[in-house]
């Protein structure tokens, strides 16, 4: 039973596919599926918020207030907050403070427990990082007046209270932050490793510089979530350090934007996104040396640094309308969603940084570029595709132009066949793609057909040429000869690797009867390849409509009526009846004008003309042409430059005695190598045409009477002037004849 491959295939994918959705959504209600019941017990983690009966002074003010909180507090006043710890505290028990820069001092019944001030660090700037501060207490605690102090440097605001059971406070802190961290660390990961991969791997593998710059952005960014995070004391061993390289990420991010976007819209506004790369770098380096010099700290520049950023948003989104008006959209459709995700989480970062009592560190940051990162791998995918369909549409390409090399070459040593492999693969294509309704073909398949029908003669090339380029009918000898083409030809490609679906058999069986009197194999009806049967058709059509030595080109009637005669006999009588088909409804194009090649627009190729002029010539004198095979060369040398767009000019020159010219007869009787008496005049000519050549043009003798002479790549006054030359021969009288 014959498997289809194709239908194989897709079931795999389904099924994969399958598989992965019935992954994540187990994973999704693993992690996230509240119902614990009868799952092993994992003990407690519980911590409690202690953010009720505060009492608040700040300004000479004093009220009630319930935490988290927001105080009418400026910079450098104090904000002090009291209450009284409950009773029955156990040992070990924990109270956590969050600061926001501000410096803060920790008392129990007026005992310093803990603090967190810049009076604290070696070299600390004025505006300290954000911090969570531990008090630890123990029952002899219970009932006592617990107080802190916030010293305002940014934002008078005072956070949530966390009162809990040792590090048991820590956890529920560690749970809410998790996800993000966890994610930013993935970011991070993802990002070395792509960019390790990117310089080692970029010159094997075709890898946009976008995905470079991307990855450094990422890595940037996602660093930056890190040292913001507030889980950093429990990562880094000096957190208060990290904020330095936090300031530093969060700047450098912006360049890496610019360069990403750059590369995204093919450098269309490369001037634009290099003056926001130069701003912000210059801003990165003035930042670092102001807080070198004492002159401002991070924090106090970051602003400045902000304002860029925030230009630079606005520049992105003006590129990104101009893309949309004129329609370059459409290049990076995918990433252009990814980028609206991820410019309104931008937006919304700052937003919060600035007008909101709560910090987001990167959370909308984060979710932005999970959104560009999952659109780039999409546009990714999609360039890849669609430079696969490019790489085969030129793997195509090279094919057919190796094809056609080979047919070329072919037919340049068969003197009489000229063009006769490529017209036969045209005719087969144009076959098989009429058959493909009833027998499923592809555009694959007619592709293919047609590769075929171009190499079907190539065992050809190890017919001798006597039997090849005999001008008449062969005798049974040497027909016998001619038969071996086939075996040759598939002899030759059968060993081959990667070699075209049905070529071999093609090659081989092309010669194949439908009535099994065919050969090399005697083969008989559906025993015959589909191919071969479609290329016996083309084939035969083809001899058919071009001119032979020993007769012109059929007519159409006489082409209909031999097919149908030799319907069931030598053609497979359902192909001969399509075939015959498209002729009478007009839908067949033959690619000959009485007999000759023609190129798209239907007119002969002066290659074919010189072919035919050749073919009669030899029919007429079969000694009359020197060196045939020297004629057939120089047709194929014209029907490259004729398929290449090249010019060239192509006549016949000869000389005749000076008396000729002077008595104004017709002078046969003086025709050059007659009576012995030119042979001299001949030579003299012959230096004078070379004389006015040059290295590309050709020149060889043609018959008695004249040369034929080619010459290339002038233009048409180049070409008038050559000849005028050649016409100014002392010695004779020059005659010029075209094709």
């Amino acid at each position: 039973m014959k498997i289809n491959e194709q239908k194989v295939k897709s079931f795999i994918d389904y099924f994969s596919y399958c598989f992965i959705m019935f992954t994540l959504i187990i994973f999704f209600m693993a992690f996230v599926k509240t119902d614990h019941k009868g799952e092993a017990y994992i003990g407690t983690f519980d911590s409690e918020y202690f953010n009720s009966g505060w009492t608040l002074e700040a300004g000479g003010a004093v009220y009630d207030v319930t935490l988290p909180v927001t105080a009418d507090a400026g910079r450098d006043e104090w904000i002090i907050i009291r209450n009284t710890l409950p009773e029955g505290i156990e040992d070990h028990e924990t109270l956590i403070f969050r600061t926001m820069m501000e410096d803060v001092y920790i008392y129990v019944d007026g005992e310093l427990r803990s603090s967190y001030s810049s009076d604290g660090f070696d070299s600390m700037s004025y505006h300290l990082p954000s911090a969570y501060v531990a008090c630890d207490i123990g029952p002899e605690d219970s009932g006592k007046v617990i107080e802190a102090r916030f010293l305002v440097k940014s934002v008078a605001t005072v956070e949530s209270v966390r009162i809990g059971s040792g590090n048991n406070a820590w956890f529920s802190i560690i749970q809410e932050n998790m996800l993000l961290l966890a994610t930013a660390m993935m970011i991070l990961i993802t990002g070395v490793a792509v960019i390790l991969f990117y310089l080692f791997s970029r010159e094997r593998f075709r890898i946009d510089r976008s995905f470079f710059f991307f990855f450094f952005f990422m890595v940037s960014l996602s660093t930056w979530i890190i040292s913001e995070s507030r889980l950093r004391q429990l990562i880094f061993a000096r957190p208060s350090l990290s904020n330095y390289f936090t300031f530093f990420a969060i700047e450098i991010t912006g360049v890496f934007v610019c360069s990403y976007f750059d590369e995204i819209q093919g450098r269309v506004y490369h001037r634009l996104y290099l003056i926001f790369e130069a701003l912000i770098t210059l801003q990165i380096l003035v930042n670092l040396a102001c807080a070198a010099f004492g002159i401002a700290d991070f924090f106090t520049t970051l602003l400045i640094t902000y304002i860029w950023i925030a230009l630079g948003i606005i520049a992105v989104i003006s590129t990104l309308v101009r893309d949309v008006i004129q329609k370059r959209i459409y290049n990076y459709i995918a990433i252009f969603i990814g980028t609206c995700v991820f410019l309104v989480c931008c937006i919304v970062e700052i937003a919060t940084f600035f007008f909101s009592n709560i910090w987001s560190f990167g959370f909308f940051i984060c979710v932005g570029i999970m959104a560009l990162l999952i659109t780039t791998i999409v546009q990714t995918a999609l360039r890849q595709e669609k430079y696969s369909i490019e790489r085969e549409h030129e793997k195509e390409d090279s094919l057919m132009n190796t094809i056609e090399a080979i047919t070329g070459a072919i037919d340049a040593k068969d003197e009489y066949t000229g063009g006769h492999s490529e017209r036969v693969g045209l005719y087969a294509g144009m076959i098989a793609r009429e058959m493909a309704a009833d027998y499923d073909f592809s555009e694959e398949d007619i592709l293919r057909i047609r590769y075929i029908g171009f190499m079907h003669d190539i065992g050809k090339i190890g017919v001798a040429d006597t039997v090849l380029n005999k001008a008449g009918r062969l005798n049974d000898e040497e027909f016998s000869l001619m038969k071996k083409h086939v075996e040759i030809g598939y002899d030759l490609l059968k060993s081959m690797d990667n070699t075209i679906e049905g070529l071999p058999e093609g090659i081989r069986y092309h010669h194949e009867k439908f009535d099994g009197t065919g050969y090399p194999d005697g083969l008989a009806g559906t025993e015959i390849p589909l191919v071969a049967r479609i290329l016996c058709v083309a084939d035969s059509f083809d001899a058919m409509t071009s001119n032979r030595v020993y007769r012109k080109r059929l007519t159409d009637e006489e082409v209909i009526a031999e097919i149908r005669r030799c319907s069931g006999k030598q053609f497979d009588p359902a192909i001969a009846e399509i075939f015959t088909r498209m002729i009478e409804r007009g839908d067949f194009k033959v690619a000959t004008v009485d007999g000759m090649e023609t190129n798209e627009q239907g007119v002969v190729y002066r290659s074919s003309l010189l072919e035919r002029h050749l073919q009669m010539d030899i029919k007429a004198d079969p000694d009359r042409v020197f060196q045939p095979s020297h004629v057939r060369m120089i047709c194929y040398v014209m029907k490259l430059a004729e398929k290449n767009d090249r010019r060239f000019d192509v006549f016949f020159a000869g000389v005749l005695p000076e008396k000729c010219a002077v008595n104004g007869d017709d002078c046969k009787e003086h025709r050059p190598g007659r009576h012995g008496v030119t042979g001299e005049l001949e030579e003299a000519f012959d230096a004078h045409i070379r004389k006015n050549l040059d290295i590309r043009d050709i020149s060889i003798d043609y018959d008695i009477e004249s040369n034929i002479i080619v010459l290339f790549d002038r233009d048409e006054n180049g070409m008038k002037k050559v000849r005028d030359e050649i016409k100014r021969f002392d010695g004779g009288k020059v005659f010029i004849r075209e094709l």
